[in-house]
């Protein structure tokens, strides 16, 4: 016993001795991390920074540093935090050129150090400088005139106002790794630093410009130009795997996106190293940048401190009633319909109504729909449109409905107890003959359910106020047979606002409202790799995605069989064949028994898990070590 005691300790002794080894080995390794979406949730961006900040933090320390945009957008991911003596110099010499800086940690991102930097000032100073004779202009046209001196960068013309404010925010934080590189602590490091998108180009094209003592990696989530063609209908992926050579630069101009291309062409060409995210940006970028990747670093998800399945299974119980509710306060005013046990179905993501796929989730419902209907089932599909827009506010006559329906619950659920909120929902009127109340308590409620409004001749696809019309989501739902008559199957509701506690309807974040559905559907076609199907997956939802994605491919090589999680046929197949598949599957799954519904949901639970960062992370580790190792 003595003897396997002491080999136990030699053991232990041996792991701490080889921890210490290699963080010694370690310490002149510093990393900074280059995006505006640093502590400022904008985009997918902030997501893959944020859930893989803890893996960095713990392999890096305190030389694991961000560099990220400042704004109103951080006040609550981020504490400002008194900086070493040299720091606080650098700070200060940035301020007196009109740069903003501050810097702290990322509160929601492992407490990672971090600076934050607004440059408005620095753009808008007016400086002098030689070009054929000396010229008086704004900070921001001198660094226009030095991409284009130095890098052969045309965006004189590129006049929108994200592409100026990113330029010169960029380039401030190149200005800052200057400064920081001077320091002690950082002079002697062997420093890498990863730029995110075009967005951060500027700033490496600086560091690149002045020589930095620094290694760098570009990194390209979706292309400009490739997002841009995909946007009015190209098949961008067809389009790279067919041509052997690159895309015509006029076509950037065509789309008025030159500026913002050709900062992203010179920033990949110029790094060290060069990333993307996923097999698909990878055919891509070499087709519109010119440049295949050094490694595919793929998007991750920090499982740890996830819900597991009884929890999620919990919370979805009380989120699928508050659904129900609103949906039945939508028709109620209408007609009367069965909420026993209905498929609830959801597609979100920005507004752009083909590269996400818009358009095959409406016609494949319609579809969906006009099979159901000659079976006149009493079941129902709830189709959930989430994707924010331009609102003036919820509809009054939705609110004054799904008030009053919430204190008839209210009284119901006083009056009947456990008897009224049981996992069945029906319909209120079904609820007050059904369950057992005196006479009087059952006139009374029936009064109070005599009085909901309307606002239109039936119910309206849109439950807030859209401030514009001719809406293409609902244009095309009506053109699909979509139009939330009595007979349909499938209801459909678009929600055209961010959902959060403060909306003004279902007033709950979007992850509490996935968590009460059961079908998560995205076919986009165009996503470098795409978070949405597996938050889907991981609030037991069935997930259904398409091989035009980064996370369509990188599962569809990892799954056999039943799997909870479904890969569309997309590439190179016509959107005919792909509605159709859509509509089978749906179809298939509405025919689901409970329990098969809920073993598919579990496996797509456990199918989402693949996308560990524990997995996924060395991809980063080994972008930084070439990156280390390159002339």
């Amino acid at each position: 016993m003595k003897q396997k005691t002491d080999g136990k300790k030699r053991d232990e002794a041996g792991v701490i001795f080889l921890n210490a080894v290699l963080f010694i080995l370690r310490m002149g390794e510093v990393v900074f991390e280059v995006s505006s979406e640093a502590a400022r949730q904008v985009g997918g961006i902030y997501t893959v920074l944020q859930s893989k900040a803890p893996y960095l933090v713990k392999k890096y320390g305190s030389n694991y540093i961000l560099l990220g945009f400042l704004d109103e957008r951080c006040a609550n991911d981020f504490r400002e935090q008194k900086a070493g003596e040299e720091i606080e110099k650098i700070i200060k010499k940035m301020r007196e050129k009109g740069i903003e800086v501050k810097y702290g940690e990322w509160i929601n991102g492992s407490g990672a150090r971090t600076f934050l930097l607004n440059a408005k000032g620095f753009a808008e100073r007016i400086t002098t400088y030689e070009d054929n004779g000396t010229k008086t202009d704004t900070n921001l046209n001198y660094v226009k005139f030095l991409l284009w001196k130095n890098f052969q960068i045309d965006s004189l013309m590129e006049k929108s106002w994200d592409f100026g404010e990113n330029l010169v925010w960029g380039w401030s934080v190149g200005m800052l790794l200057e400064e920081l590189l001077k320091t002690r602590e950082f002079e002697k490091g062997k420093a890498v630093a990863q730029f995110h998108e075009w967005i951060s180009g500027s700033a490496l094209l600086y560091c690149r410009l002045k020589k930095l003592p620094l290694k760098t990696v570009f990194t390209t989530h979706a292309t400009v130009l490739g997002r841009t063609l995909s946007s009015f209908g190209r098949d961008v992926l067809s389009e790279a795997a067919s041509e052997s050579g690159q895309v015509n630069i006029s076509q950037a101009y065509q789309f008025k996106v030159e500026g913002k291309h050709q900062l992203e062409m010179c920033a990949a060409g110029a790094a060290d190293i060069f990333t993307t995210v996923s097999d698909t940006v990878a055919q891509e970028v070499k087709y519109i940048l010119g440049r295949k990747p050094d490694v595919i670093t793929l998007n991750g998800m920090n499982f740890e401190g996830e819900k597991e399945e009884k929890e999620i299974a919990s919370l979805s119980k009380y989120v699928r009633f508050e659904v129900l509710q609103f949906l039945e306060s939508l028709f109620i005013p209408y007609y009367g319909q069965s909420y026993l046990r209905p498929l609830l179905i959801y597609i979100s993501g920005r507004y752009e109504y083909k590269n996400k796929g818009f358009d095959i989730y409406i016609e494949a419902l319609g579809k969906l729909n006009s099979m159901l209907k000659e079976k006149n089932p009493k079941r129902r599909i709830f189709a959930f449109i989430f994707a924010p827009s331009a609102i003036s506010g919820p509809r009054i006559a939705t609110i004054k409905n799904y008030l009053l329906l919430d204190k008839i619950h209210e009284v119901l659920e006083e009056t009947a107890g456990k008897e009224f909120r049981a996992d069945n929902y029906e319909n209120v009127h079904a609820c007050i003959e059904k369950l057992r109340l005196g006479e009087v308590l059952k006139n009374n409620l029936k009064n109070m359910a005599s009085g909901f409004v309307r606002d239109a001749s039936r119910p309206l696809i849109n439950c807030f106020d859209l401030n514009y019309a001719n809406d293409e989501i609902v244009r095309s739902c009506y053109a699909a047979g979509l139009t939330n008559s009595k007979e349909d199957v499938v209801k459909i509701i678009f929600y055209p606002t961010y959902l959060k506690a403060n909306d003004g309807l279902l007033n709950l974040p979007y992850y509490d409202v996935i968590s009460g559905m059961d079908v998560g559907i995205f076919p986009s076609r165009y996503e470098p790799f795409g978070y949405t199907p597996v938050e889907a997956g991981l609030k037991l939802n069935i997930a259904i995605t398409s091989d035009t994605t980064g996370f369509g491919r990188f599962i569809s090589g990892k799954i056999k069989g039943e799997s909870g999680v479904k890969v569309l046929k997309m590439f190179g197949v016509e959107k005919e064949k792909t509605t159709d598949e859509l509509a089978q599957v749906l179809e298939k799954i509405y025919n689901l028994d409970a329990k098969e519904l809920q073993k598919m949901q579990s496996d797509a639970y456990n199918t989402v898990k693949l996308c560990d960062w524990k997995e996924l992370i060395p991809n980063y580790y080994k972008a930084y070590e070439m990156a280390r190792k390159a002339r």
